[in-house]
């Protein structure tokens, strides 16, 4: 392979044609040739030709001002929006401070359960609950799963235990159901016998019979009767 300084000042003029600044001069350091080609009034001729035809063509497809000014965009910050942040992070900090001054105790939080207790430990000095080196929150999540799981699985052995009761139950009930019938319905009967004899007391058949012959002997027992165009009148 032929080395770059075997090529003809053509060819190197126009690769050092499309560097940047910072890239010529770092070339222009190489080697006494490059040095000469990187400061070649021809080149930085062409090179301010074709910035001007570049930054002309830019500048028409430019986005508005109003594109890059907030809140559409935080591209372009004038002084009143970076004031207008100042102002706002400091309202942040003032507020954040009294939110902190009127904060709960850690001891609160922990015997709230908001915070696990694994993750602090006890002050002597002070005698409060403090921020320890204790177990991760991940491993507390972890436990307390555990400990839920245990949990329900207690509960499910205990329902099936008193499920199977209530199968017990229901089959030692399932013989006797008849039986049950039988003695309720014997029951309601008796008990319609009952209040049927106290409401309606049945009464001897010779007290009916002489209760009969009185009534019609009572009936008959007038002047006598007569007959009207509308049938027999007792008087």
């Amino acid at each position: 392979m032929s080395s770059l300084l075997e090529l003809p000042d053509e060819l190197l003029l126009r690769a050092l044609y499309f560097l940047d600044i910072q890239e010529l001069f770092l070339t222009s350091r190489s080697s006494h040739r490059l040095r000469i080609l990187s400061f070649d009034p021809l080149l930085h001729r062409l090179r301010l030709r074709y910035s001007q035809a570049r930054v002309n063509y830019l500048l028409r497809r430019r986005p508005p001002l109003y594109s890059l000014q907030p809140p559409v965009s935080t591209i372009y910050l004038t002084r009143t929006h970076v004031a207008a942040r100042r102002l706002h992070w400091s309202l942040v900090c003032i507020r954040l401070n009294r939110s902190l001054s009127r904060r709960p105790k850690l001891s609160t939080l922990v015997s709230a359960n908001i915070l696990p207790k694994e993750c602090c430990r006890y002050d002597r000095r002070s005698g409060e609950i403090i921020w320890g080196q204790g177990v991760a929150g991940a491993l507390v999540e972890r436990k307390r799963r555990v400990e839920r799981e245990h949990l329900r699985d207690g509960l499910r052995v205990w329902l099936e235990r008193k499920a199977a009761k209530i199968r017990a139950r229901q089959k030692d009930a399932a013989g006797g159901v008849g039986v049950l019938v039988w003695r309720f319905s014997r029951k309601v009967k008796i008990g319609d016998g009952r209040r049927t004899a106290d409401v309606w007391p049945e009464k001897p058949k010779k007290d009916l019979v002489s209760g009969l012959k009185r009534f019609w002997e009572g009936m008959g027992g007038g002047t006598g009767a007569r007959k009207t165009s509308q049938g027999m009148e007792y008087v």
